[in-house]
């Protein structure tokens, strides 16, 4: 698996979106993934191409957006510690108290084995 220093917040943003909306297995239009998120389809299509050149995500052309392998995996880990967050967040500044940008910022602020020891000492034995 290849390991970045780091994802920004906007990347992880992407990641979680593209995850929420590739739940069937199938592949994700870059105007759907631009309406889920409020953006526009050249801002979506850089994106994608960032994540593709991090090996987390693959494009077919003028095609549907696939997570990789790998992308799978940060996609469950990053899914899994954002609504970890939210939750234990929630619990201590009430609910809807920190938005989504604060929790990506703050899983983008977070080492990567940091983020891989939250999923594996939390995630249900089935999910991992």
């Amino acid at each position: 698996m290849y390991h970045p220093i780091s994802f920004t917040p906007s990347q992880i943003k992407y990641i979680l979106c593209l995850h929420r909306l590739s739940q069937d297995g199938q592949g994700v239009k870059n105007v759907e993934l631009a309406g889920a998120l409020g953006l526009s389809k050249p801002s979506v299509h850089n994106m994608l191409k960032s994540l593709s050149a991090l090996g987390v995500v693959k494009q077919e052309f003028f095609g549907l957006a696939f997570f990789t392998e790998d992308g799978r995996v940060w996609a469950r880990k990053y899914t899994f510690c954002y609504t970890y967050l939210e939750n234990k967040l929630s619990e201590i500044c009430g609910s809807g108290a920190v938005g989504e940008s604060a929790l990506c910022g703050l899983l983008a602020d977070m080492p990567l084995d940091k983020i891989d020891g939250l999923y594996h000492g939390n995630a249900p034995k089935e999910s991992l």
